[in-house]
Formats: structure tokens, sequence, C-alpha cells
């Protein structure tokens, strides 16, 4: 496939987008479905993933043999090495290298290429199934899936990135687990001050809000409305955040990460008057410092915030705004 091709691969299917330890072979994988301390995978083990070897070397092109055509009436999904990282539970977000092969001819179809940080993917039920495959995982894991390619991607997806695939055409998939998160700040809670907007949160973390009465602040306020115990973010870190934004007073976010790809974004946590890849003044000084684990409550007047001409889609200019950044770990550059 083209290199083109991999890039529309990534870019399609991060809509939900690193270190492996030592590693051992996990022996008696194609007896059922595994059990780590109360974790049970979501797919089992068969007959079709046994016939799969992957001799390549994890987080790179794993070089999958297998005798064609295989053909496969259920997902099935083992763990071929078991790393010795932290396990991926259900409502984590994994980092996953990922790599599809057609089951019938063993062409490879698509790659995120193992050149760079790999597809981030929230650990939950949807399509594609990358997430709810890596659960019970651990980081520094491979695990080889063989199913129909409608079961496994979803047929929104496989057109999407204009695979020659039907849905029922067999697959073989291999995912290396690079990294997990959190999929919400699981810090010590806090009340929020006086004066700011009551968050509200969902089950999953994601955040509603409801505004006191009164004009809008006109000056930056910010709290931990969750107090990590992880490491502190510093000037120029690549914080990796799930983020909602909201005009004051607004019914509708204009930015919600949870809701629009369940997928955190990654921010260069640095002021745009020193970097122009960075954030508004008055986001960069509220989480500067905060610590990994935490939620943040940050309102934003426009003094400290967007320039003229740069603020996000739906966002009108000369409003104050109102951020919930839930810090879920700092990316390694």
């Amino acid at each position: 496939m083209s290199v083109s091709m991999k890039r529309v691969f990534v870019r399609k299917l991060a809509v939900v987008a690193v270190s492996a330890g030592v590693v051992v072979s996990l022996a008696g994988c194609a007896n059922g479905p595994l059990n780590f301390a109360g974790c049970t995978p979501v797919y089992s083990s068969g007959s079709n993933t046994e016939l799969v070897t992957t001799p390549g070397a994890l987080s790179a092109d794993p070089e999958a043999e297998f005798p064609t055509p295989l053909i496969a009436s259920d997902v099935e999904s083992t763990i071929t090495v078991e790393g010795d990282g932290e396990k991926v539970n259900a409502g984590d977000v994994a980092t996953l290298q990922i790599t599809i092969y057609d089951a019938a001819t063993g062409q490879q179809l698509i790659s995120t290429g193992h050149d760079s940080a790999g597809l981030r993917v929230p650990v939950t039920d949807r399509e594609p199934h990358f997430g709810d495959i890596a659960e019970c995982a651990t980081v520094g894991s491979r695990i080889v899936t063989v199913g129909n390619a409608g079961d496994i991607l979803g047929a929104d997806n496989i057109a999407q990135n204009q695979l020659t695939l039907a849905e029922d055409d067999a697959i073989v998939m291999v995912s290396d687990v690079e990294s997990r998160y959190p999929g919400k700040a699981n810090g010590v809670s806090k009340p929020a001050p006086a004066g700011t907007p009551a968050i509200v949160l969902a089950p999953n973390g994601q955040p509603g809000f409801s505004f006191p009465s009164g004009d809008a602040p006109t000056e930056l306020q910010f709290a931990a409305l969750k107090v990590g115990s992880g490491e502190k973010i510093s000037s120029g870190d690549a914080g990796i955040m799930h983020v909602s934004g909201i005009e004051w007073g607004a019914d509708q976010t204009f930015t919600n990460s949870w809701q629009d790809s369940g997928v955190p974004g990654t921010f260069l946590v640095e002021s745009t008057e020193t970097s122009d890849g960075g954030l508004p003044p008055g986001l960069a000084e509220a989480l500067i410092g905060q610590t990994v684990g935490s939620q943040v409550l940050v309102v934003l007047p426009p003094d400290v915030g967007f320039a003229p001409g740069t603020e996000p889609t739906g966002v009108t200019s000369g409003s104050t705004l109102v951020f919930v950044f839930d810090i879920l770990g700092i990316q390694e550059q």
C-alpha cells in the first residue's frame, strides 16, 4: 500500500489520535478467554489466531505469516506476547501500532507505519473495535485478531479508508500495545471556587456545565477540581488531555473530546506568546504546574484568550470561555 494510504488510515481511524517493557511469551492462549485479575477479554482465542505467527519486533512491522485463505465466522483474538506494563481496562485510552492483512491472500493492506506514535483509541465498544480488542492486555503486548472486516472495522471505516474489502471479507490484524492512559482524571476531588460554573460529570468523565447568574468574569480564573498525584506539567510539555469548552452562559459546547471522538488530544503547554503552536496565554498559565491525574477548570476572558481571528469554530470573538481539562499524561518527546 502507498504511504499516502497509510496517512489516510491514521487520520480517518483516529476517531476516537512509549515504551514497552521486557516481554515474555504467553503460553496457552488458545484455551479460551484469559482472565487477568478479574478482567475478561471481549474476544476469545480460536483456531484461526493459532495459525498466525509474527516474527517481527514489537512496535515494528510484525511480518505476519499464516496459511491462506483464512476463513472467519466470529472475531477471534489472542495475546501472543504479554508485556509487563500496565493493564488496559475498559474506559481507558490505549495507543496501538496496528497492521492489517487480507486473510485470503496474506497481503498487507494498511498500517499505522510504526515510525511514530501509534493510534490513540478509547477502550470502549465502538467501531472500529481496536480499543475493546486491547481490553485486558498489558502495555508491551502483541495481539493477533482474525475476523470479518465489517465486524472489526465497521462499514463506514472500510469506505472512508478506500479499502478493497467487503464487510464479510476476513482480515488478520496485529496490534502492539504501546501505552495506556486513564480515560478521565483520577485525582482527589476539590470543591469548585465560588462564582465559577458548577461541573457535573457523567460516568465516563464528560463534564456538564451550569452557570451562575450574573455577568461573565473579566479576569482569568482557574482551579483544580481534582488533584492528581502524577508528574507536574512544565512549559513546553506535550500534555495528553481530554477537553471540553463552552462560551460563558451557552447551552452547547464548541469542543468536547469525550463526545466528538472519545480520544484525548495532545496539546503543547506553552503560551502562544512564545510558541506559535502553543495555547492562549491564559490556558498555558492555568495548566503549567498542574499534575497528571488532575482536572482543571479554566474561565478564560478574551484578553488572555484567543487572538482575534484565531478563535475555534463556533466561538464568538470577544467572548469569555470556560474549559475543563482532564490531564491524563505527558507525551515523551
